[in-house]
């Protein structure tokens, strides 16, 4: 039998799973058909992606080796600054590996799964189509429970929120303690490395997932990593069998993780765009709800008003269903898409 307040949570986390993505223009295209060239800021990507690399295409007529796979791992583990201790698998994607997550959880130790809220909405859909309970965390102080497993991203999408890594370290030990998990997506960490969950040791009771495509540029790649409790990490391998990612997402992503001169200059260039975005903003008196390097989330009133307007021009923006005072904005490629952003968005006021 339901009671009141499991109806009443199940109909909080459906407002959740209705919500939609950013990056798929095909509806608005179709609706505003007279424009021909659209600048899309409702990823949160990259929009200068890595392109240093030349595909042969001889690699597709071969299945990649043991020892390519292997070889991308340990360079992994550098950028990622893991402890040699430490485990690491990849995929198709981040989002191919919050698919499986729910899959490395006993459920007859644990029915319910804890998600700070609100956030990517994939955990929810994800989590609930598993049959796990939900249960909604809105302040880690108050509401979190650490022996049950906790889905925490950092920074946070859609609001850009981000959390110390000494908070994280407290965090972590306050589940351990209870033999809790902590699952932390920090797919948008690239660009604020320093922040990262630290795994100079080998860590039990955490879970990591990494995206490559956001900071990368490349998300039709679909590559992610995931990375922590060697426990959970060998089920992750079992899962995902042999040849879990394609010839060229190893060829790609070796070279690119290597190139240390691109990843500075990014981290740079990514940095000094965020920081434009944002006195920008500032500037409009708009409020920002968080501050992360690869988008800004305001909220403002009019929200779905300035997407329709900004959508009327060209510029493709996010909002959310579950906060209609939301609206979501990506970095520009360069200097002249943001003047054009700026302009309109100053016409628009």
């Amino acid at each position: 039998m339901i009671t009141n307040s499991e109806q009443n949570l199940h109909e909080t986390v459906d407002i959740f799973l209705d919500d939609k993505h950013g990056g798929d223009l095909s509806d608005i295209k179709r609706i505003n058909k007279k424009i021909k060239k659209w600048i899309d800021l409702s990823t949160g990507i990259n929009p200068n992606p890595y392109d240093k690399f030349d595909i042969d295409k001889k690699i597709y007529s071969y299945l990649p080796s043991c020892e390519q796979v292997g070889e991308l791992m340990s360079i992994a583990k550098e950028y990622y600054n893991l402890h040699h201790e430490i485990k690491i698998c990849a995929y198709q994607g981040a989002q191919g590996i919050i698919n499986i997550i729910p899959n490395l959880v006993d459920k007859k130790i644990y029915d319910t799964i804890q998600i700070l809220t609100p956030t990517y909405t994939e955990h929810y859909r994800v989590w609930n189509h598993y049959g796990f309970k939900i249960r909604l965390v809105t302040n880690i102080e108050t509401d979190l429970d650490p022996s049950i497993p906790f889905v925490l991203v950092n920074p946070n999408n859609p609001d850009g929120k981000i959390l110390q890594p000494k908070y994280l370290e407290d965090l972590w030990k306050k589940i351990k303690k209870a033999n809790g998990l902590l699952i932390l997506d920090e797919s948008f960490m690239d660009g604020t490395p320093d922040m990262s969950f630290k795994f100079d040791r080998h860590r039990d009771n955490v879970i990591v997932i990494r995206s490559f495509g956001k900071f990368f540029g490349l998300p039709g790649l679909r590559l992610g990593f995931v990375y922590g409790d060697n426990h959970y990490i060998n089920k992750v391998s079992s899962l995902v069998g042999p040849w879990p990612i394609s010839s060229s997402s190893l060829l790609i992503a070796r070279k690119a993780m290597l190139d240390t001169v691109w990843i500075s200059a990014t981290i740079t260039d990514l940095k000094m765009k965020s920081t434009v975005l944002s006195n920008f903003l500032r500037d409009q008196k708009m409020k920002m709800v968080g501050d992360c390097y690869f988008f800004k989330t305001i909220e403002v009133d009019t929200a779905s008003q300035i997407h329709k307007a900004l959508a009327n021009h060209g510029i493709w923006t996010r909002i959310f269903n579950y906060n209609q005072k939301w609206l979501r904005i990506g970095l520009t490629k360069n200097k002249f898409e943001f003047e054009y952003l700026a302009n309109t968005i100053m016409d628009i006021l």
